[in-house]
């Protein structure tokens, strides 16, 4: 899939790369950014590295640049119920700058542009920061369990979220949709190749 830059006020967002291995380990290498993901092994290797920044063809997934600098990533895949599933994380020393809001909106306004009506996501029950994010870009809680978290090692209670189309465009003003959405991207069930685990992400 072709994903194009984004340019925000303090951001760009930009497609996942290969070079990105570096700075994709040494911030997804501590321990207080995969505890909060589900599929972001501890300790993280170079193998998994290399293949969480491979390209599947059916994520859109962004590089969160700021300043020139990798600082986490962003973007969703759609389900097949439609939603688009949205997950994000960011290196710990960007957490509390409103980053990840920025990044997030800038994704919801993309995905409502090419059709997307609904998007999920979830977070740890844990992870507050998340839990804060999502409702002020005007996500719901729609459901709670346990959700596989592969630095854990262990299933840890998650809460899903569910954002419509009306609250969506509330947050991120009019935007023009195609004719009809995207076919369905296909779900192969790739642990370790984005935020997500089984067929629901967490984020950071």
């Amino acid at each position: 899939m072709i994903v194009p830059v984004i340019e925000t006020e303090r951001l760009i967002l930009r497609p996942l790369r290969a070079g990105d291995e570096p700075r994709f380990l040494a911030l997804a290498s501590d321990w207080d950014v995969a505890c909060m993901n589900s599929d972001i092994p501890h300790p993280l290797t170079s193998a998994q590295a290399k293949a969480w920044l491979t390209d599947s063809g059916d994520d859109v997934r962004f590089a969160i640049d700021h300043s020139g600098t990798m600082i986490g990533s962003v973007g969703y895949f759609q389900r097949r119920s439609g939603t688009a599933e949205v997950g994000f994380w960011l290196g710990r020393d960007h957490w509390g700058f409103g980053f990840g809001t920025e990044a997030t909106k800038a994704v919801l306004r993309y995905g409502l542009g090419q059709g997307h009506r609904s998007f999920s996501s979830a977070h740890f029950l844990d992870n507050y920061p998340s839990q804060k994010l999502l409702a002020k870009l005007g996500f719901e809680a729609v459901g709670r369990g346990p959700i596989w978290c592969a630095a854990r090692g262990m299933e840890v209670e998650a809460i899903s979220v569910l954002l419509n189309y009306e609250r969506a465009q509330a947050v991120v003003g009019p935007v023009d949709s195609p004719a009809s959405a995207p076919p369905a991207a296909r779900w192969h069930g790739r642990l370790g190749r984005w935020l997500g685990g089984q067929p629901r992400r967490t984020n950071v």
